[in-house]
């Protein structure tokens, strides 16, 4: 390994790229002990071994530092999952590959070194080339419980960054809802799936006395989403890729996100398949957008976890979505799990990380907004807020 010209430079990258290990890890610290390891003793590492950081500020260099640290773990497990021989010490703790080795055991600081070291080019160009990926099925029900509660019978549904397009499938599944406020702790399913496929955890009042008319969803016309890099998962190359960003000790996410794939697969020989598409976001948005199919019923965009990884997070978006459903004669619902500034909502996220869940309308040249709830990144986890109670009430009229 090298160092990185222009030291004056690298001395603010890598404060700033030691600072996201950290943020990373303790995040995790609790749903995953592997990957609270991992991103702690990498971002040491870049802290004190200077040929260690010269190599991650080279490999990393035009990256946006929030990635960073996800694509590094993500190059490594899919060395791992490719069961490659440098990475046969390092395997041991992952589960996801039938590894057992306690995070506690001696032995694993140096064979994440050496894995690292070994896979040096290769994970430099994994670095350096891939976006990241978000698989997180459980987020499908940003858009599907909202959906659930307008009375429309079929809909054009749309994901911005929808990489896969595995909650473009979220009808398809199950989502068990426990609202936690509710007598004997009230338990409500969304989606169409006969198993269910998530728990999810409501933390405060959720709408009582009743769900939804049809907890099923509105039929789904088409199924359209645009990434930068969109995956078609035609290969185990290509599923082993998106598996990768996945945390390797987490199996049931690993579990949920094969069942996630099998079920988008499904739905792909049906007569509403998902139609992926490549697309910059923000600068390409509005061609995307007038791409659409004509609209013969109302259309539920929806994002989640999406603005992080734009150049402006997000902040053009609006402008573009606001200036093409006004033209609309069908009514569009636009729903995000995003960061949110606390300037924007009044009052902050109930934990370190968490997702704004929100809902914009726009119908006969009126626009509305709501700030629905809180999230935790993975969907396991929900805050609701009195705009959950209006967005009821608003629905049912």
């Amino acid at each position: 390994m090298v160092m990185h010209s222009h030291p004056s430079l690298d001395s603010e990258r890598r404060a700033k790229l030691v600072a996201r290990f950290e943020a990373q890890a303790r995040f995790c610290i609790s749903s995953s002990p592997l990957y609270h390891l991992l991103f702690a003793q990498l971002g040491r590492r870049l802290a004190e071994d200077d040929a260690f950081a010269g190599w991650l500020l080279a490999a990393s260099a035009g990256r946006a530092s929030f990635d960073v640290p996800l694509l590094l773990l993500a190059a490594l497990h899919q060395a791992v999952l490719s069961q490659s021989p440098e990475t046969r010490e390092l395997a041991a703790w992952y589960a996801g590959v039938g590894g057992r080795a306690d995070t506690s055991e001696p032995g694993f600081n140096q064979a994440l070194a050496q894995s690292v070291d070994a896979l040096g080019p290769e994970l430099a160009t994994f670095i350096a080339d891939r976006p990241v990926q978000t698989n997180e099925a459980a987020r499908g029900l940003c858009w599907l419980l909202p959906a659930c509660y307008t009375g429309w019978e079929a809909v054009h549904l749309v994901e911005l960054g929808a990489s896969a397009g595995l909650n473009l499938v979220a009808d398809k599944r199950c989502y068990a809802l426990t609202a936690a406020s509710e007598p004997g702790g009230g338990r409500h399913l969304f989606g169409r799936g006969r198993e269910v496929a998530f728990e999810v955890q409501g933390e405060g009042a959720f709408v009582p006395p009743a769900p939804p008319a049809s907890a099923a969803g509105p039929h789904i016309i088409s199924r359209t989403g645009c990434d930068l890099a969109p995956i078609q998962l035609n290969t185990e190359a290509e599923r082993r890729y998106l598996a990768a960003f996945v945390w390797a000790d987490q199996i049931d996410r690993m579990r949920t996100l094969n069942q996630a794939i099998d079920t988008l697969l499904q739905t792909n020989a049906t007569d509403t398949p998902v139609n992926l598409q490549a697309c910059r976001l923000p600068q390409e948005l509005p061609d995307f957008l007038q791409a659409l199919p004509r609209l013969a019923a109302p259309c539920i965009l929806f994002n989640s976890y999406l603005n992080a990884y734009l150049p402006d997070k997000g902040e053009t978006m609006q402008a573009h979505i606001a200036r093409w459903a006004l033209a609309q004669e069908q009514p569009v619902l636009w729903l995000q799990w995003e960061h949110l500034r606390s300037s924007d909502t009044g009052d902050k996220p109930p934990a370190f990380g968490w997702l704004g869940w929100t809902a914009q309308l726009w119908h006969h040249g009126r626009h509305q907004s709501r700030h629905l709830a809180w999230v935790h990144p993975h969907g396991s986890r929900i805050a609701w807020l009195p705009g959950i109670f209006s967005w009821r009430e608003y629905c049912s009229r």
